[in-house]
């Protein structure tokens, strides 16, 4: 009899993770109404990146890997990290500088409309991994399809060349169009404040915490421009 109560009391209190993710989906959509598109982005994808550092440092501590480790070694801590998210990721070191990403499988998606924000969650993971594991990193989304992040497709780039600093972090092709997450009636309130894609650009990179010189550099903008240009941001 005691066992049969006990058992009873563990499914009371044992909560689904599906019901959990979608709730927490749920309160994810009612804060994206309130906030700019770009803002929005950049918190999902701080805190994707500060999860993968976190994760990736307890894989290297648990398999005894040094904090600078190889690319191939950086890629099976990706793909770790990815099962701890319930995501089947493939990650191939493609040439001495780039690692590819391909997310094959995952438990939780949501339609386009409404789930971009888990593309740049899954490319802030990576990116987070990564950096932890070979200490630079910058993340393309190559492909974000209908049901993200299933079958999203990343590119990380390992070295800090002028090409690659010149590249926005995270690009995808719904930020041009500047509407991810945002109901429609909010998204008349916020569409004279709507920054461009260069300002955007321009405010990734003051959140790295270059100056306005060098951002003129890696954008290949005069200073002048990119005053005027962190001028209307504020």
């Amino acid at each position: 009899m005691k066992h049969r109560v006990d058992n009873k009391s563990h499914q009371r209190t044992d909560c689904p993770q599906a019901l959990l993710t979608k709730m927490l989906a749920g309160v994810i959509h009612r804060v994206a109404r309130q906030i700019h598109p770009s803002v929005f982005q950049d918190i999902v994808r701080g805190i994707g990146t500060e999860h993968g550092r976190l994760a990736a440092s307890e894989w290297r501590l648990t398999h005894g890997v040094e904090r600078r480790c190889d690319r191939r070694t950086s890629a099976q801590c990706l793909e770790a990290v990815g099962q701890q998210c319930g995501w089947n990721l493939q990650a191939t070191v493609e040439s001495a500088d780039t690692l590819r990403v391909n997310v094959l499988e995952c438990r939780f998606t949501e339609p386009r409309e409404y789930g971009f924000y888990l593309c740049d969650l899954a490319a802030g993971l990576c990116a987070g991994v990564v950096a932890e594991t070979l200490g630079y990193a910058k993340i393309y989304a190559d492909q974000c399809p209908e049901t993200p992040p299933l079958h999203c497709v990343f590119t990380i780039y390992l070295d800090e060349s002028e090409d690659h600093l010149a590249t926005p972090d995270i690009i995808h092709p719904h930020t041009e169009q500047g509407s991810v997450l945002v109901a429609e009636g909010s998204l008349e309130s916020v569409q004279d404040q709507r920054l461009t894609p260069r300002e955007v650009q321009v405010l990734r990179l003051i959140a790295q915490g270059l100056s306005d010189k060098k951002i003129a550099a890696t954008l290949r903008l005069s200073v002048r421009t990119v005053e005027n240009h962190t001028a209307r941001i504020r």
